[in-house]
């Protein structure tokens, strides 16, 4: 590959590309939406902790299996937030905003790597990435898991070139080290890939490679220690209590090809093609391949599966088949003695079409845990000067946002189905969920209805004070009492 090849990539080309990925991510970041109740219930709530002392806390926090690095990280967006709007949604929208902002390097790293070989694979790896569903879907989302990816997957894109200096390897083993600390099951993958390469150049670059990441790893050893803990002590509680103890698995477990099945389920049809590709990317940029497949492994042997543990390997895959994606117009074009651009305008186009159908299943599992209107009506509570207690009314703890949105030192108060009524004396403020309104006292009036998964809720509310009283049903000491 010469340096003719290189430059025939403009910075028009790049301007192109990297905008309309960016305005693809700002609206997924502007509709609000949460994947997983991790997002709100570990991430959002400890970065809100970080700030004020407070929060919903979740087994994983009290049991010490959580490092305090990625929630301090995630305060800052929030605290500019709060310090532009305290009372609007910006401390929730901020941090989406730059975490779309970051995933502009998944985009970044799929255009470089199609730029080494010429201008139509810069277009159709740059588009690819830019548009395919997981890509923008994650991209707003304060996952450990996102972040893990967007970190990993372009610094080990960046190992397809050779001879870079001691400075930028020490850069890419830094990022390596954060997405290792953001996500310690990636240890084998990361691992792989990175003696896959040192492999190939014969180790030149080791010392600066791993003092990259050792750095990165006495920055979480620092803020462990900062925090009141022994280095990595969360990651040792981490494996004792999800793999010995076997503590993940009440929340469901799937045999090793689980996640084939889930795949399947958001991909459908398109699994295959878009595995085909990626194999045959792996050609050019086989690291790639070694990361995702390592990941995947992993994840496979562990029972408890979830669909956004495989991002980061996902986030590879469709990278390596952007990039197969403009060697199968070649090959096409070539078979037709036709042009590559023309074929690859139609493969685009195909992906396009693609994404367009993945779309419907994002939409439909990304709302069943906090929906529009229950964000809305966490606002309103905010706004009331008289809050005094807020409740949620006939569903579990995960129906809505916490602290983080609600930014009051108040209680909240959890009556999931199931559970003993909470004394409407205790809160003024309440969601409730359809069959429970009867729990309200007389002084309760419905202010706004809305629908969630199907169903529909009203916010209530009362004038007055609230009781004070401890009860079973304050949010943490309810997590507390069921070890969740």
């Amino acid at each position: 590959m010469g340096a003719d090849q290189i430059g025939t990539v403009t910075r028009r080309d790049w301007i192109v590309v990297l905008a309309l990925a960016l305005a693809l991510r700002l609206a997924s970041a502007w509709v609000e939406t949460v994947l997983h109740p991790d997002e709100v219930y570990q991430y959002l709530e400890g970065a809100f902790r970080a700030t004020h002392g407070h929060s919903v806390m979740t087994w994983e926090y009290r049991d010490g299996m959580r490092a305090d690095l990625y929630p301090w990280l995630l305060s800052w967006p929030m605290r500019l937030g709060e310090w532009i709007a305290p009372d609007s949604r910006l401390p929730i929208l901020v941090p989406r905003i730059v975490m779309a902002l970051l995933s502009l390097g998944l985009v970044g790293a799929a255009g470089w790597l199609g730029a080494r070989i010429s201008r139509a694979h810069f277009w159709t790896a740059g588009l690819v990435a830019a548009l395919w569903t997981d890509l923008v879907g994650f991209a707003p989302h304060p996952l450990t898991e996102q972040m893990a990816a967007l970190l990993a997957v372009p610094a080990i894109a960046l190992l397809a070139k050779r001879d870079w200096s001691a400075r930028v390897l020490a850069a890419i083993g830094f990022a390596l080290g954060l997405a290792f600390l953001f996500r310690p099951h990636l240890a084998p993958a990361i691992g792989l890939a990175a003696l896959w390469y040192l492999w190939t150049v014969r180790f030149a670059g080791f010392v600066s490679l791993l003092g990259g990441s050792l750095l990165a790893l006495a920055v979480g050893a620092g803020s462990d220690w900062l925090g009141g803990d022994y280095p990595f002590e969360w990651m040792v509680h981490n494996f004792t209590r999800n793999l010995v103890d076997n503590v993940s698995a009440r929340y469901g477990v799937s045999g090793p090809l689980g996640y084939g099945r889930e795949v399947w389920d958001y991909w459908s049809v398109w699994t295959v093609p878009i595995g085909l590709l990626a194999a045959w990317g792996a050609r050019r940029y086989p690291l790639l391949m070694i990361f995702a497949v390592a990941n995947i492994v992993v994840h496979s042997a562990i029972g408890h599966k979830e669909y956004r543990f495989l991002i980061p390997s996902l986030s590879a895959l469709v990278l390596l088949a952007g990039v197969a994606t403009a060697d199968f117009a070649a090959w096409w074009a070539a078979r037709r003695g036709a042009r590559i651009e023309g074929r690859a305008k139609l493969l685009i186009v195909t992906w396009l079409l693609a994404a367009a159908t993945v779309v419907p299943v994002y939409k439909a599992r990304d709302t069943f845990i906090v929906t529009p209107f229950t964000a809305q009506a966490i606002d309103a509570a905010r706004g009331r000067a008289d809050l005094c207690g807020f409740a949620l009314v006939g569903r579990e703890f995960d129906g809505t946002y916490g602290y983080a949105r609600l930014r009051r030192d108040v209680p909240i108060f959890i009556r999931g189905k199931g559970d003993p009524k909470v004394d409407p004396a205790l809160y003024n403020s309440a969601v409730v969920w359809p069959g429970f309104e009867k729990e309200l006292s007389p002084a309760f009036v419905r202010k706004s209805c809305g629908d969630s998964g199907g169903q529909r809720m009203c916010v209530y509310e009362r004038p007055g004070g609230c009781s004070g009283a401890a009860s079973p049903s304050e949010i943490n000491r309810y997590l507390r009492e069921h070890d969740m």
